[in-house]
């Protein structure tokens, strides 16, 4: 069913419904082809990008609460996928990083995540892809200068 064209005409709207489909369709893939979350896939990301965290740190990165980032990480620790160690800087506390296992997992999701992507932006020519790409990031940017929800 169609939305109303009135909305339709609002470009935030548009964008909305084609992100809501397009994480749809990457966490339907994730899940399906790697066993991953999209949380799962975005908290490797983040340890891969910016290196060992402290699961804090990590969670304020993902916009994540506290207690969903512990069972977040938790199950993370128990697949094996990242490991928590004592922070050499501060011995009260513990850092993740990830495992060997969880690089193999973030590098089978990062293909997974670039074919749902290429499927939702099919209708699209690279030069346009790349347009929609540097317009939205800049958005994104003006609107979360310290950074993004990635999920």
């Amino acid at each position: 069913m169609e939305p109303p064209q009135t909305l339709l005409g609002i470009t935030t709207f548009v964008l909305h419904k084609v992100a809501v489909a397009a994480r749809r369709a990457m966490a339907a893939r994730l899940a399906e082809e790697t066993g991953l979350s999209l949380w799962r896939f975005a908290a490797l990301a983040a340890l891969a990008d910016h290196g060992p965290a402290a699961q804090r740190e990590l969670g304020d990165r993902l916009g994540l609460d506290p207690s969903d980032m512990a069972r977040l990480m938790d199950g993370l620790v128990e697949d094996g996928l990242a490991v928590r160690e004592r922070d050499p800087g501060d011995r009260r506390r513990y850092r993740a990083s990830l495992s060997d296992a969880g690089r193999e997992a973030l590098g089978r999701g990062r293909a997974v995540a670039a074919a749902a992507e290429e499927h939702t932006l099919a209708p699209l020519t690279a030069a346009e892809r790349a347009t929609l790409h540097d317009l939205a990031a800049r958005v994104l940017h003006a609107e979360h200068p310290a950074g993004p929800d990635p999920a």
